[in-house]
């Protein structure tokens, strides 16, 4: 295994062996999946984050984005254009609160929790500057990360592969919980992000929730041979006003955060 180039093959393979190894060997097998999912997970994710806005500006030097109307409007009735005179479109980083919403209602192997933690460490790696939380949910949600809490990739790793998967799916509550964990910021943009299959078994219809957030972007994904709803994925993405995308491969996860991510 130590051989082996690091990828999703050697993390799946490491994650069955943890699980059936003696308990002499799980702390080792342990630490060495911790590290090779927190590697993917920043190689994966590597590039710039943050979401930029643009707002107008008065000159000064380093703008070179000239804003024509408002340089016109402050010019209007003076003879000579002067350097306050001139406005520019500038770029700023607008700082945002992130949730991402990982369906695990679904009996997973271990090795699909692995990669569902490596999709979760590319979701938190790609927002190291920004706030963001993970919600585990079921029948029930379980808060994984705080928005507010520290960014700590083997933290975040190591809870989620103790997540325990199966049960009913109760999408509804998890958008909630979602919700409840972005008022923990105070930024104007709040963003989520679920994974799951579409199929809300209990806790009713959770289109209506999806309204409540400035963006949800949704991924379907099938976990076996139940599939997906894409009717109710889509719905759900059209509410909260964010890209629907359907992820054919469980082992794809890791990548559809990324592109999710990037496309904001």
């Amino acid at each position: 295994m130590k051989t082996l180039e690091t990828g999703l093959l050697q993390v799946k393979l490491l994650s069955i062996l943890q699980e059936r190894a003696d308990p002499s060997r799980k702390i080792e097998l342990r630490r060495m999946l911790l590290q090779k999912i927190t590697y993917l997970s920043r190689k994966i994710a590597a590039g710039a984050s943050g979401i930029r806005r643009t707002k107008v500006t008065q000159y000064r030097p380093g703008l070179d984005e000239l804003d024509v109307d408002r340089t016109l409007e402050e010019q209007l009735g003076h003879p000579v254009l002067n350097y306050e005179h001139i406005y520019c479109t500038e770029r700023v980083k607008q700082k945002s609160a992130y949730v991402l919403l990982l369906d695990v209602s679904n009996s997973m192997h271990r090795e699909k929790i692995a990669i569902a933690t490596i999709a979760t460490g590319v979701f938190a790696s790609k927002l190291r500057n920004e706030f963001h939380g993970v919600v585990a949910f079921s029948r029930n949600s379980h808060v994984i990360k705080r928005i507010t809490e520290p960014n700590n990739l083997e933290l975040l790793a190591d809870r989620m592969l103790g997540i325990k998967s199966g049960g009913a799916t109760n999408i509804r509550d998890a958008l909630i919980q979602g919700l409840t964990l972005l008022d923990e910021s105070k930024t104007m943009m709040k963003t989520g992000i679920i994974v799951t299959d579409g199929w809300a078994t209990v806790g009713g219809d959770p289109v209506e929730i999806s309204r409540r957030y400035d963006r949800l972007h949704v991924l379907g994904i099938s976990f076996g041979l139940g599939g997906s709803d894409p009717q109710t994925n889509l719905l759900m993405a059209q509410h909260g006003k964010g890209r629907y995308m359907y992820v054919r491969h469980f082992d794809d996860l890791p990548l559809a955060i990324t592109k999710i991510l990037t496309s904001r």
